[in-house]
């Protein structure tokens, strides 16, 4: 954490993935935020930009987990995270290491995943995109039974259209 005066300032990073949350921060000792327990990883996490940047000017970040456990290194690499919500809290803390206040840095989805386990220098990197480039990835979706089906199971809506678009109905004659 950088010192700031009588303040310090350090980052929150919250991963949600399927197994459970990821949550640590850039400090020592363990830290609760929105109910959520943030451990101290120190000079261990680090948080910065990736090197990639896309066509539309957004870029992402990331995020470094290293000098971890092998163990540890192969259990990410097991983990789906691809798609799961991150997001990095900027946050202020008083000269006895207690949380004053926090806001959202980033928050995007996790997009790729490096790991190195060199037993000099494991480390886990976590690329992560904008949740805003999300929005232009085109969802295919058709009013068929298919796809209604895929969405919500034992839903029969759509089993009608076909019947309804070849009925011939007169209105009022």
């Amino acid at each position: 954490m950088e010192a700031v005066g009588k303040q310090r300032v350090g980052l929150l990073v919250r991963g949600q993935f399927d197994s459970g949350d990821f949550a640590m921060f850039t400090g020592l000792g363990n830290v609760t935020y929105g109910g959520v327990t943030y451990t101290g990883a120190g000079q261990c996490l680090q948080v910065g930009d990736t090197t990639g940047d896309t066509t539309d000017g957004s870029s992402g970040l990331a995020v470094t987990l290293s000098g971890i456990d092998a163990e540890i290194i192969s259990l990410a690499e097991l983990e789906e995270f691809q798609r799961r919500r991150v997001t990095v809290y900027l946050a202020l803390f008083d000269d006895e290491g207690q949380l004053t206040e926090a806001d959202v840095f980033f928050d995007g989805l996790a997009d790729d995943m490096e790991s190195n386990d060199d037993p000099a220098s494991p480390e886990v990197t976590l690329a992560c995109e904008q949740r805003a480039l999300d929005l232009s990835r085109p969802r295919p979706f058709r009013y068929l039974p298919e796809d209604q089906k895929k969405r919500f199971a034992g839903d029969t809506f759509f089993d009608l259209v076909q019947t309804i678009q070849n009925r011939d109905d007169t209105w009022a004659k």
